[in-house]
């Protein structure tokens, strides 16, 4: 810091009084930078608007570190030049400072003498003083519809106001509250109520760390997360296993697969369960699946009313000689008990409602390997899928498509025992392998010669890992009459059977007669081992020869075959379509089913329709014609089974819906419930859903309920309801209801949650 001094007899000279402002303005620029430091901030503007296109700035100061620039009067700004042009759009600009030092001139008196009284004044305009001042730009943003970014301000500027124009003119002012000095005052509140703030902190903390030590020293009596999971999963399969009952529990949770949780018997039950609770049906209708022209020269109708596309026999495997003669009928006789395998089930499901649902994931912990008997209890006929060994990998495979839901077992034959075949006789049989895919129709023995009495019967069986027939596992089986018999080659036809590559199968005769057939020795056949059993349940290989046999197969004259049935019809039209039949279509078939309703004129197939629109159901036909097309190849082709199990139901929707379920009993007393429900292809212009529940005979209405939805799938929603009792309760039910306008779009409740709290 400095300062001029001055002595009484010393002549001052000019540049000494300019040193007085200088210092001082030298120690206020120092003092400002030591102890202020704002970098590019403004202090005491104000910006009001003046017009549509002009903005008044008022008095203030700029500071930029060390230097302050002033603005002594207000000014006003012009934005004209910078309002948009387009209507829809806007634009944002800032009023950014800047600081100048300018040098003022001021007209001065000066001496042209040194002798004061010779001397004439002169008047001269001279440099009088150096101004610090302000000045304002205007940096724009780029012109967009709303909303309009705002501009790009550099770190070393500052300022002190947005303005948001838009075509009409200024919109909005916003100052630029970042840039502006904060005063010691302000700074000394914010300081007290960080003080406050911070000795509360110390309180709570002290606090928590004894709350951590207290804990700290009970870490030891807590389980492991490891055991706690482990005793879950244990509890959890247990449950299943066990068949616990859900009463005494203060929450219940139901995938909505079954209708063990729901209270069917109840007035006000007007709902349906199909993995989700849905709409009930208006009107249904079951009905048996019938080919309308049998005789059509295209399939094939065979043994068990197996229908086929037409085809001629070829022969497949072979082992062709006459070696040595085997007497079929010398072992000691056994009753054989030979379990028929029956052909797979396929449920189709189509409609303008039909959708793919999340909750199916639960089968496995609801009913392990019942479910093939939940999804086929149909008309009586119950179908139930056995135990199966351990290890195998075989087992249901499932495939879904949106709007239309296909449950298939991939396996051609299942273990549902349709029929217990019981004979009598010695057991002879040869195994083979299948190298290639093929439909069997027939095999043919080479007899040498036959007995008096005793009809043979002829079964086609699978094999077990080591080659051994599993006897109870039968394919397939045919008998031919003694009277029939004779010497050479005999023709065991049997009903259409596909065998699959890879996999080993066995052919067996059982008979009481004195028949002999012919057999190859020397090991001329590779593929496979003639064997023999005793009881009927175990096989001894016989290496020294096999059987003289035959394999024909189908080699089918058209790769693709149309079968049109009787067509469909529902009072007042339909919604949905399930089709349920046995059937098998190998790798490289397909088996599809087409529509064309009344009034149309081209044949759909169910297939995924994303546009509801677009929908051949969408009309609600009360007459739906309806073909097959079977497609194949020359070797291959699907397979369907014409008998009563062949059916359609169908079906129209309700447009609302009421579901109730059993009463929950909590174990506790309790006056706040909150439920949970997951609603699918859900349309907010068509649909609405009403979460309640019922104490008692009284149906109460939530207090408050959050939705969220999906934003993966905005048709799938979850809403959580909250309900405060007017009196505490110890049980309730679960009453969600739907409506829909247009039943040809429905929603369904995926999952459902009820708690106690």
């Amino acid at each position: 810091m400095k300062r001029i001094l001055f002595d009484d007899a010393e002549i001052a000279g000019h540049n000494d009084f300019n040193a007085i402002g200088a210092h001082s303005q030298a120690a206020l620029d120092a003092l400002v930078n030591d102890a202020i430091g704002y970098p590019a901030h403004w202090a005491a503007f104000t910006v009001a608007q003046k017009s549509a296109q002009e903005v008044t700035v008022s008095a203030g100061r700029y500071v930029t570190r060390e230097k302050i620039f002033g603005l002594d009067e207000s000014v006003d700004l012009n934005l004209q030049i910078h309002i948009p042009l387009v209507a829809s759009d806007q634009r944002w600009v800032a009023l950014i400072l800047r600081g100048e030092e300018i040098t003022v001139n001021e007209n001065r008196n000066f001496e042209t003498s040194v002798d004061p009284e010779t001397s004439i004044p002169v008047n001269i305009s001279t440099p009088k003083r150096v101004e610090r001042r302000v000045f304002i730009v205007v940096q724009q943003g780029n012109a967009t519809p709303a909303p309009a970014l705002r501009p790009a301000i550099a770190e070393t500027d500052a300022v002190v106001a947005f303005v948001l124009l838009t075509s009409s003119g200024i919109a909005s002012i916003e100052p630029g509250e970042g840039w502006r000095v904060k005063t010691l005052y302000e700074l000394d509140g914010r300081l007290s109520s960080v003080e406050v703030n911070l000795d509360a902190l110390f309180r709570r903390t002290e606090s928590i760390e004894t709350d951590i030590a207290n804990i700290t020293s009970r870490l030891g009596e807590i389980p492991r997360p490891t055991i706690i999971r482990q005793m879950q999963r244990d509890i959890g399969a247990a449950r299943i296993q066990l068949q616990l009952p859900e009463e005494q529990r203060a929450y219940v949770f139901d995938p909505a697969l079954t209708y063990a949780q729901w209270d069917t018997t109840h007035a006000g039950w007007l709902a349906r369960v199909r993995e989700g609770v849905r709409f009930a049906y208006a009107n249904e209708k079951d009905q048996q699946l019938a080919v309308l022209n049998e005789d059509n020269p295209a399939i094939m109708i065979g043994a068990n009313r197996r229908m086929i596309p037409a085809y001629d026999e070829a022969l497949r495997i072979a082992n062709v000689g006459r070696d040595a003669a085997l007497n079929i009928s010398q072992q000691v006789h056994t009753v054989v008990t030979a379990v028929l395998k029956e052909v797979s089930r396929t449920s189709i499901r189509y409609g303008t409602a039909v959708h793919y649902c999340t909750n199916q994931r639960y089968w496995s912990d609801l009913l392990a390997n019942v479910r093939v008997g939940e999804m086929f209890f149909h008309q009586g006929e119950e179908y139930q899928l056995v135990e199966r060994p351990a290890g195998s990998v075989r087992g249901p495979s499932w495939r879904w498509i949106r709007r239309v839901i296909r449950e298939e077992w991939t396996e051609t034959y299942w273990e549902y025992e349709t029929e217990e075949v019981g004979v009598n006789g010695s057991i002879y049989g040869q195994t083979f392998l299948v190298s290639q895919p093929m439909i069997v129709t027939s095999i043919d023995l080479d007899f040498a010669t036959v007995g008096a009495s005793g009809d043979v019967h002829l079964f086609l069986c699978e094999t077990n890992s080591v080659g051994m027939p599993k006897f109870d596992e039968v394919l397939a089986y045919t008998t031919v009459p003694q009277n029939a018999l004779v010497i050479g080659w005999n023709k065991f036809t049997l009903p259409i059977t596909m065998l699959e590559s890879g996999k080993r199968y066995a052919f067996f005769t059982v008979t009481t007669g004195n028949h002999a057939v012919h057999t190859t020795t020397g090991n001329k056949f590779t593929s496979g081992t003639r064997f023999y059993a005793t009881d009927g349940v175990w096989a001894q290989g016989e290496g020294t020869s096999d059987f003289a046999f035959r394999i024909f197969g189908a080699k089918f004259r058209d790769v693709r075959t149309v079968v049109s049935f009787d067509a469909l019809t529902l009072e007042n039209g339909m919604t949905d379509i399930e089709f349920i039949m046995k059937a098998w279509a190998p790798g490289g078939t397909m088996l599809e089913w087409e529509i064309r309703p009344s009034g149309q004129t081209e044949w759909r197939a169910l297939e995924e329709t994303s546009d509801i629109g677009t929908h051949p159901l969408v009309g609600l036909p009360a007459l739906v014609e309806l073909r097959l097309v079977l497609i194949g190849t020359v070797d291959l082709a699907p397979m369907v089974v014409l008998d009563n199990s062949l059916r359609a139901k169908l079906g129209r929707h309700r447009g609302d819906m009421v579901a109730v379920s059993e009463e929950f009993e909590f174990g506790l007393s309790t006056e706040t419930i909150v439920t949970q429900f997951t609603v699918d292809a859900f349309n907010e212009a068509e649909h609405t859903f009403t979460p309640r529940i019922m104490v008692g005979t009284d149906v109460i209405t939530p207090d408050a309920t959050e939705i969220w939805i999906d934003p993966n799938e905005p048709e799938r929603r979850r809403y959580t309801s909250f309900y405060e009792l007017a009196a505490p309760a110890t049980a309730a039910r679960m009453r969600p209801a739907m409506t829909a306008s247009n039943v040809v779009s429905v929603p369904f409740i995926e999952d459902c949650f009820l708690a106690a709290l």
